[in-house]
């Protein structure tokens, strides 16, 4: 799955239009949370989702009008009572949606998602704020503001100067802020989770292929170029084609970042996991049972790598569900990535006890 913002920007680029569709509130128990967004393009065709069902039928339905029209829409959705039932959704809660036309003759508009899709690739994070109310129209220059971290802005909001702008960050999670402008939808902008990928064999090509889709910018990292290519790996974001050893001064593994190591052989398992170990990203994991996990395990703790530091190590790698082929062996390894980025570490190790020891 390919973030959003990118792809407006890809669209836009092209000379196309979509509606962007975002839940801005939330009340009671809902499908999706605020800020969960998906984009409809001109086809039909929708990119991401805000929940499905009978909901997400009547948002596309509606985004068709404001291709139409090209100008913004609040839809008020109740999934409780005689409407949640019409729309076969009895989840008790109610959304708010947000339905915003994005054109390409928009300069102002262009101008954002391309600095958007630019911060996806370099990993860059800021608070983008849009205008929400009814009637906008997609040509209107003064509806958005992207502040980035550096606390440059691109965008325009009439009303809002440099100061009140920069109040804005940061943000922790997306909301609604009244004004004396207007109501503002604010939302932090997070670059995808970096997955770095060691090695290109037939797990990895599993691996990348689920990564991608679940929003994860895959780096695929290998020593053969026979291996470690764009028609093997068509879905990778990047594609490295180096020495283990000498790799990780070539990249950059942040607080964020997950490795997964799956190389060809014991000896580069160990050089690639040695060296990652002097990084603290979010997640590491090695292919391999138990009895190779103690070998390598006893030769870093004779050069002096702790028992603590260890620890941060899953290996065997992925939930264990007793996966055999690469294929499972991928589902396995997914399955706990997201258990991580979802669920935070302790409670994804929880998860993995409880897999672990259900009965037969």
């Amino acid at each position: 799955m390919k973030d959003i913002f990118s792809e407006v920007n890809r669209i836009l680029e092209s000379g196309q239009s979509g509606v962007i569709a975002r839940i801005i509130r939330q009340k009671g128990s809902t499908p999706r949370s605020t800020g969960t967004r998906c984009l409809i393009l001109e086809d039909g065709s929708i990119m991401g989702t805000i929940g499905g069902g009978q909901m997400e039928h009547l948002v596309m339905e509606r985004a068709r009008e404001v291709m139409r029209n090209q100008r913004s829409v609040i839809m008020k959705l109740a999934l409780y009572g005689k409407d949640g039932a019409e729309m076969e959704m009895l989840c008790g809660g109610a959304v708010d949606i947000y339905l915003e036309p994005v054109s390409g003759e928009n300069i102002k508009t262009r101008e954002i998602f391309s600095e958007l899709g630019r911060m996806a690739i370099e990993g860059r994070r800021g608070v983008i704020v849009t205008r929400v109310d009814e009637g906008i129209p997609a040509q209107d220059p003064a509806c958005r503001i992207l502040i980035q971290e550096d606390r440059s802005i691109f965008g325009a909001i009439e009303g809002l100067d440099a100061p009140g702008v920069h109040a804005f960050l940061p943000v922790g999670s997306p909301r609604l802020v009244e004004t004396d402008t207007g109501t503002l939808f604010v939302e932090p902008v997070s670059p995808p989770e970096a997955l770095y990928l060691f090695g290109a064999g037939h797990v990895s090509l599993f691996v990348c292929s689920l990564a991608a889709q679940v929003g994860f910018r895959v780096v695929v990292i290998d020593d053969r170029k026979d291996f470690a290519n764009v028609e093997r790996f068509p879905t990778a974001d990047k594609i490295r084609v180096d020495a283990f050893l000498e790799v990780f001064d070539k990249i950059t593994v942040t607080p964020d970042s997950y490795i997964v190591i799956v190389t060809h052989g014991h000896i580069h398992d160990r050089t690639v996991l040695r060296e990652a170990l002097r990084t603290y990203p979010k997640y590491i994991g090695m292919i391999g049972s138990r009895r190779k996990r103690d070998t390598i395990f006893a030769s870093l703790r004779q050069e002096g790598v702790s028992d603590d530091i260890l620890a941060r190590v899953h290996c065997p790698i992925g939930l264990e569900i007793g996966a055999q082929t690469p294929e499972e062996i991928a589902v396995s390894i997914l399955a706990e990535l997201i258990s991580v980025r979802n669920l935070g570490k302790n409670k994804a190790e929880n998860l993995h006890r409880k897999v672990v020891s259900r009965p037969e």
